[in-house]
C-alpha cells in the first residue's frame, strides 16, 4: 500500500471513532441524544473528507472501499439506529424491534449493492448514486433527532415512519445525485447563492433547525433531481431502440 493510501484510511478511522464516541454517549446511564447525533454529524464528515482525498490523490482501493463501507456500516446503520431505538423504539416493543430490524438490513443491502457496482466498474462512481446514500439517511434522522430535542413537542412517534421511508429510499432504484452534482448550478446561481449565505447565517443563530432543514432539502431535491433523470434516461433508451429498429 502507497504511502498516500495512509491519508484516506485515517479519515475513514475518524468516522469510526465519532461513531464509538457516539454510542457511548448514548449509552450513559443519562444518555446524550443530541450530542451522539452530532458526533456522527462529524461522522458524516470524515466520511466525505475520505472519498475526497482518495479520489484527489487516486489513492482508491479494493481495501479503502470495503473499509470504508465497513465504517459507514457501523457508523450510520448501527450507532444511528442504536440512537433511535434508544429514544424511541424499545418503548414499541416488537414494532420497534421489526422497524430497527429493516432500517439496519436496509443499510447493509445499500452498501452491499454499492461495492458490488464500484467493484463491476473498477472505480467509485463520482456523478451519482443508485438508491439514497447511507450518511444522508442517517442525516436526516438524526438531524431530526437534534431537532426534536431542541423543539421539545411530541414528535418522536415520527422517527420509526421516517426510518421506515429512509430505508425504503436506500433500497430503491432511483438514481441520487452527489451533493457536489446536485442540479442547482444551472438555474439562477445568484439566488442559489442568496440563499447558501442565508443559510450559513441562520446556522449560526439556529444550528439544531437549520441542519435538519438542510437534510431534508437535500432529500428532497434529490429525490425531485433522481426521478427527471431516471425518467430521461429511460426516454433516452426507447429514442435509441426505435431508431435502431427504424434503421
Amino acid at each position: 500500500m502507497r504511502k498516500v493510501y495512509i491519508l484516506p484510511n485515517l479519515f475513514t478511522t475518524g468516522n469510526i471513532f465519532c461513531g464509538v464516541y457516539s454510542l457511548s454517549l448514548v449509552l450513559k446511564s443519562v444518555p446524550q441524544y443530541s450530542r451522539a447525533a452530532w458526533f456522527i454529524m462529524l461522522a458524516m464528515l470524515f466520511d466525505f473528507l475520505d472519498g475526497q482525498v482518495a479520489r484527489r490523490y487516486r489513492a482508491t482501493s479494493d481495501f479503502g472501499v470495503e473499509y470504508d463501507s465497513l465504517a459507514d456500516f457501523f457508523s450510520f446503520g448501527i450507532v444511528t439506529t442504536i440512537i433511535a431505538y434508544q429514544l424511541i423504539l424499545e418503548h414499541l416493543k416488537g414494532f420497534g424491534v421489526g422497524v430497527a430490524f429493516l432500517y439496519i438490513v436496509f443499510c447493509a443491502l445499500r452498501l452491499a449493492r454499492f461495492n458490488i457496482q464500484t467493484n463491476k466498474n473498477g472505480k467509485e462512481k463520482k456523478d451519482d448514486f443508485r438508491g439514497l446514500p447511507s450518511p444522508v439517511a442517517a442525516g436526516v434522522l438524526l438531524s431530526f433527532v437534534i431537532f426534536i430535542k431542541a423543539i421539545p413537542l411530541a414528535w418522536e412517534p415520527v422517527i420509526p415512519v421516517l426510518m421506515l421511508v429512509l430505508g425504503g429510499l436506500m433500497v430503491t432504484g432511483i438514481t441520487y445525485p452527489t451533493l457536489l452534482t446536485l442540479k442547482l448550478r444551472k438555474k439562477k446561481p445568484f439566488i442559489y447563492l442568496l440563499v447558501i449565505i442565508l443559510l450559513l447565517g441562520f446556522l449560526l443563530l439556529f444550528p439544531q433547525i437549520v441542519i435538519f432543514v438542510a437534510f431534508l432539502s437535500y432529500l428532497i431535491l434529490g429525490f425531485y433531481d433522481g426521478i427527471r433523470l431516471d425518467i430521461r434516461k429511460k426516454k433516452l433508451t426507447r429514442q435509441g431502440e426505435i431508431s435502431e429498429e427504424t434503421g
